[in-house]
């Protein structure tokens, strides 16, 4: 049972490289049960080079927050696709990607900033 109600429903795409033209190549896509959060937040994204570890965080906006239970796994590279209520449909890439873990260390939930 997950700590927030999963009413949502996302398509995730896995990016599983580049060929040699520098294509993306994707996996199979499969669907996940979520709850999407649209709403602007600043978050910080690690990208680039130098910083702490060779990382430079950036502070970008994101629009939306996607929670799943426990730690699926999901990529930075990976294409989330959301259908609204209306039928519109959104594609995101992750900004950020946030493991919640309980005090017996287990994943609870994943937030994952777009």
């Amino acid at each position: 049972m997950s700590l927030v109600p999963l009413k949502n429903t996302v398509t995730i795409t896995p990016a599983l490289g580049t060929d040699e033209w520098d294509r993306p190549i994707t996996g199979t896509p499969y669907e996940l049960r979520c709850r999407v959060q649209e709403g602007t937040k600043l978050v910080r994204s690690a990208t680039g080079s130098g910083g702490v570890h060779g990382i430079a965080a950036q502070e970008v906006v994101s629009v939306a927050q996607i929670y799943f239970d426990r730690a699926p796994n999901i990529g930075m590279s990976d294409t989330i696709t959301f259908v609204d209520e209306n039928g519109n449909v959104r594609t995101y890439t992750p900004i950020s990607i946030e493991i919640k873990r309980g005090l017996n260390g287990k994943a609870l939930l994943t937030v994952v900033n777009v």
